[in-house]
């Protein structure tokens, strides 16, 4: 519900009010000030577009999404395929031999898994110690496939590294959308600021006016002896602390535009200063959520939280790190299996197709390191079990908290509007009185001043309601990234 304050101003004055009101407001940034101005009435919409997009923390964010992809695409080299090569030569002695090699070999994310097809040849002659460079006239090629056994089997180094760069880049992103809701809250709350700022300070202004206005006619009805002079001193006494209300209500619309310009920004990322427009206001919120169970509302925002997803998401590095760790202590046990086949002539023992199996192994003694990176990996899962939980809680106290504000701020605001209905209606009645001569000056200017003090009231209890919008947004992860495509 929203409240139009009525005051007794000529609709030609009161045009030309909003006229110089808002040239001030633009003045403000543009006197002495070359930065950017926005071209039309800035919205609320506008703001948090700009901010979703071009705000330098969520820019930077971005960034560290970038470069954790790149991280993952690093770790995934491990398994690009590469060719392997080697040349040898007996340049003098007794052999004369030469043995050339070259194979493509390609690991797979698998058993620690590799394939593997080589070709080798050779020429003259060898020692019996080297009989196995030994080759045919056409040489040897050769088919096969190695798995990992034990060690390496369901991890390993390379899987581990592609693993944690995918979980980091998880993580960045929700890091990335904790920073959004963070600046998105704050530019919320920074333009409902700026826009209940501008207008209280325009109920002040047309409360100057009408006291301007009012001291204008007294001092005519003064010079004609219809009225005491005191009555214009009196007047003027209100004119000035009308004035101090107005100097302090454009300080604060300055102080908030100033803030407002951090978050709204052009495509380059420059600071937009704000534009205001009698037009402007605040959305109406959908509030019908108040209405729900907070049980669902609690499991809906745990849901949705970028911290918890982020924590979850660290929990699964540590289980992975022991997994490596574990990995470490096992036994190595490695099998191969190939097929080989000479081409062209030579010795008889050369001829025809080889199937070869072999394993290997290799036990370790002592597991100390792989024991110690287990335990470490224990502790930090448990410890980060007790972060998730005070996490979770924490989310959810805060939800109360906000509903509970949320709520309470809500009546304020509805009996803020109330007394400010009834304060108006004060005053205009004893304005009708002053001016029928049935009352005072002293009661007039005590129903005006009550009247803006309701004024005061009103646009308070508005931003301290706006203030709780967004923190439940912010909490319930809700907020509205854009309400709306901006006209």
């Amino acid at each position: 519900m929203r409240v139009k304050v009525k005051v007794k101003i000529k609709t030609a004055t009161k045009a030309k009010l909003t006229s110089v009101f808002a040239a001030f407001l633009f003045s403000a940034a543009t006197a002495q000030d070359p930065r950017l101005v926005s071209e039309q009435a800035t919205e609320l919409a506008h703001v948090l577009q700009s901010a979703a997009e071009f705000y330098p923390s969520i820019k930077a964010a971005q960034a560290g999404i970038a470069e954790q992809e790149s991280e993952f695409l690093a770790a995934t080299g491990a398994f690009d395929p590469r060719i392997d090569g080697s040349a040898s030569s007996r340049l003098s002695g007794f052999y004369s031999g030469t043995a050339t090699n070259a194979g493509v070999y390609q690991s797979m994310p698998f058993m620690g898994a590799e394939l593997f097809a080589d070709y080798s040849v050779s020429g003259g002659t060898f020692p019996v110690y080297s009989d196995q460079l030994v080759t045919t006239d056409a040489g040897q090629a050769r088919v096969g496939v190695a798995f990992s056994l034990l060690r390496d089997r369901d991890i390993d180094d390379r899987r581990f590294a592609v693993k944690k760069a995918e979980l980091s880049t998880n993580i960045a992103e929700f890091d990335l959308l904790a920073q959004q809701i963070q600046v998105l809250q704050q530019a919320y709350v920074t333009y409902a600021s700026w826009l209940i700022s501008a207008r209280l300070l325009e109920s002040f202004q047309e409360l100057l006016d009408v006291a301007q206005v009012r001291g204008e006619a007294l001092e005519r009805q003064a010079q004609a002896g219809d009225v005491a002079e005191i009555l214009v001193v009196e007047n003027d006494q209100a004119v000035l602390q009308r004035e101090g209300l107005v100097v302090e209500a454009r300080r604060q619309v300055r102080l908030t535009a100033e803030r407002l310009a951090l978050f709204f920004r052009s495509d380059d990322g420059m600071p937009i200063y704000p534009l205001y427009n009698t037009s402007l206001s605040m959305p109406i919120a959908d509030e019908d959520f108040l209405n729900q169970p907070v049980t669902l509302l609690i499991d809906q925002a745990l849901e949705n939280r970028p911290d918890i997803a982020a924590a979850k998401t660290l929990r699964q590095q540590f289980r992975l790190e022991k997994r490596i760790a574990e990995n470490m202590a096992k036994p190595q046990l490695d099998f191969r299996l190939y097929t080989a086949r000479d081409f062209g002539d030579g010795s008889i023992t050369r001829m025809g197709t080889d199937t070869i199996a072999d394993i290997s192994f290799s036990i370790p003694l002592e597991t100390r390191t792989a024991r110690g990176k287990i335990a470490s990996a224990d502790a930090r899962l448990l410890a980060l079990s007790y972060d998730l939980r005070l996490i979770i809680d924490q989310a959810e106290r805060d939800l109360r908290l906000s509903l509970v504000n949320l709520r309470a701020t809500s009546e304020l605001q509805s009996v803020a509007l109330q007394e400010l209905e009834v304060a108006q209606v004060l005053a205009d009645a004893e304005a009708r009185q002053f001016e029928a001569g049935i009352s005072d000056y002293f009661r007039l200017n005590v129903r005006e001043r009550m009247l803006g003090e309701a004024q005061l009231r009103r646009w308070q209890a508005e931003l301290n309601h706006q203030i709780a919008l967004a923190n439940y947004y912010g909490i319930s992860m809700n907020l509205p990234i854009l309400l709306g495509e901006p006209e």
